[in-house]
């Protein structure tokens, strides 16, 4: 199951002193990969609207995602 505010990248920089860095949301990760793809090939669309759509899109992969198999 994906939660979208879970973090995509958690690390721990240090075991001893459990500093951890969460990185990005699963959520702004895949809205960040749909982007960079609307945008390889943008075809004169305003960004607005490439924002919108890679939005949409992360959101449609989350609830797949989300979904019992």
């Amino acid at each position: 199951m994906t939660i979208s505010e879970n973090n995509a990248f958690p690390i721990a920089w240090n075991p001893n002193e459990q500093i951890t860095e969460s990185g990005l949301t699963k959520r702004e990760l895949f809205a960040a990969m749909a982007l960079q793809g609307l945008l390889a090939n943008a075809n004169n669309i305003s960004w607005e609207l490439q924002i919108t759509r890679a939005v949409e899109v992360s959101e449609a992969l989350i609830a797949a995602l989300s979904k019992p198999f």
